[in-house]
């Protein structure tokens, strides 16, 4: 891989950390994800016209090792527990076991620090080598505790519901397809078939004005395609995949600058302590 290469892709993954992070993905999780999804791929690519996978070429493809790809192939899920992160095993915890919870689901208060009991006894039976205080931040930060006068609960949080729930993606997932197959089929010498336009917007009002007329013109722009070939919108004419077909994918997004969306959290940060 050259230099140039990898820094794309470390962009990509970069992005993409950003995105799962916050919702409880780890490096070890993603990992053992990546690996299923490259023998998966793999035994695709090389699958024989019995329909049986070739383990030995997929190996010699992927780098794995001809066990492993027999291990990843007859997974019939992800292991969902595998990797969690520190603060989902202390939840976990403080969750199931007696020592946090009076039944389980149902969780105690627990005094911050002390010998049995506690948040720390809690965060060091279930989170590694990681400080209390460190993990206590993190559940501060994502609201999922409340805590006084060295007492801290674990609350019903949206917060929570949301971390490992990745169904959000599934709306732009077609676009991340369908940009992906366009980027891989480039050889440089053809314009790419990616055309980015950015629109500056000084206010909300303006955004909102700019956010209106690109939607519009969007519907427009489709619905006029869709009649002209007599189909419409998100189908095919026969209702079925055809052998060739040609796909136009709209995607509008909002953006703010780093600087202001940092300007705009102080404000609300400010407004909450109002």
């Amino acid at each position: 891989m050259t230099e140039q290469g990898a820094a794309v892709l470390q962009s990509l993954l970069s992005e993409l950390a950003l995105v799962l992070l916050p919702r409880g993905m780890t490096p070890k999780r993603f990992s053992e994800l990546a690996r299923c999804a490259f023998v998966q791929a793999a035994a695709d690519i090389t699958r024989l016209r019995n329909g049986r996978v070739n383990h030995s070429r997929v190996a010699a493809q992927t780098g794995l090792t001809r066990a492993d790809v027999k291990r990843l192939l007859s997974r019939k899920g992800f292991e969902a527990q595998g990797g969690w992160a520190a603060v989902e095993r202390v939840i976990h915890g403080w969750r199931t076991d007696g020592e946090f919870a009076v039944c389980p689901g149902r969780t105690k208060p627990l005094r911050i620090v002390g010998r049995r009991g506690s948040f720390a006894r809690l965060v060091k039976k279930y989170g590694g080598d990681v400080p209390h205080r460190a993990v206590l931040d993190e559940l501060r930060r994502i609201g999922a505790v409340r805590d006084s006068a060295g007492i801290v609960q674990l609350r019903r949080s949206l917060n929570l519901r949301r971390r490992n729930n990745f169904r959000f993606l599934s709306p732009v997932l077609p676009v991340l397809i369908d940009g992906l197959r366009v980027a891989s089929r480039w050889d440089g010498s053809k314009i790419p078939s990616v055309q980015r336009l950015t629109i500056p917007a000084e206010t909300e009002m303006d955004l909102a004005t700019v956010r209106e007329r690109c939607a519009s013109g969007a519907r427009s722009m489709l619905d006029g395609l869709a009649h002209s070939f007599g189909i419409q919108v998100g189908s095919s004419r026969r209702g079925r995949t055809p052998t060739y077909f040609f796909t136009v994918t709209v995607l509008l997004s909002e953006n703010l600058t780093e600087e202001k969306s940092t300007l705009r959290s102080q404000r609300l940060k400010r407004s909450a302590r109002v």
